[in-house]
């Protein structure tokens, strides 16, 4: 018990971390929404996607592009990465890349969907353009070659993790504007979240003997959690 209560501890505060940061540094006419929750149906896990700048990096462009090429010049390489994602905005035109080569001061965004669809952004960027360094997490159940329910979690750039193994669901839930709860707000409906609630039930990896579970009946002993979130940047209360 001691264990799942750690493990299940740490998972959740990992999440709420970066629910709330969803949408920091993010222009919102990037064309991604910032945080999507789809709705497990009968009682199953849910999956949730969060873009967010977690590392507060904010690049300037210091050329004109001479076309929607593939490659941006900032002011500052040092703390991006190969895959790396990034929003570059003029205040009229905004888009997202993956960075997938590094050259100096030169970051490169070849074909890589869906993020880079071709080798071109859809706009010549000018001089003072900003370059926000986001992240994409994607944090969803998967079952192993096991049959054991583990909780992933998956960045642009990283093949999926395992947050916390042995859950036996995953509930995200959002409270809205007019006091309202809902599982899976549309984008136009980010701005009345005022409160994100997170909700993880570990189970045991085996059975335990001469124990029965009063609520389900088997022999896996169980611990739920749950955790209330403020999202900073998607909303203002």
């Amino acid at each position: 018990t001691s264990e799942m209560q750690q493990e299940t501890r740490w998972a959740i505060n990992y999440l709420a971390e970066r629910i709330q940061m969803a949408g920091s540094g993010v222009p919102p006419t990037c064309g991604w929404q910032v945080i999507e929750n789809i709705d497990g149906t009968s009682g199953a896990s849910d999956s949730l996607n969060i873009l967010g700048c977690y590392k507060s990096l904010v690049l300037e462009t210091t050329q004109t592009m001479g076309n929607s090429g593939s490659q941006v010049k900032v002011n500052n390489s040092s703390g991006t990465g190969i895959g790396d994602l990034c929003v570059i905005s003029d205040g009229t035109f905004t888009e997202i890349f993956l960075v997938t080569d590094i050259n100096d001061l030169h970051l490169w965004h070849k074909a890589a969907p869906p993020w880079n669809d071709d080798n071109k952004l859809d706009h010549a960027y000018g001089l003072g353009s900003t370059v926000s360094v986001v992240s994409y997490y994607s944090f969803f159940e998967e079952v192993d070659e096991e049959g054991r329910k583990n909780l992933m979690v998956q960045t642009q750039a990283y093949v999926p993790q395992i947050l916390i193994g042995d859950i036996d669901t995953f509930q995200i839930r959002f409270k809205m504007k007019d006091g309202s709860w809902i599982d899976d707000p549309y984008e136009d409906e980010l701005v009345d979240i005022r409160m994100v609630e997170i909700t993880v039930r570990a189970k045991s990896p085996k059975p335990l003997k001469g124990y029965i579970d009063p609520a389900y009946g088997d022999a896996y002993k169980r611990l739920e959690m749950k955790t209330i979130v403020i999202p900073k940047n998607i909303t203002i209360i």
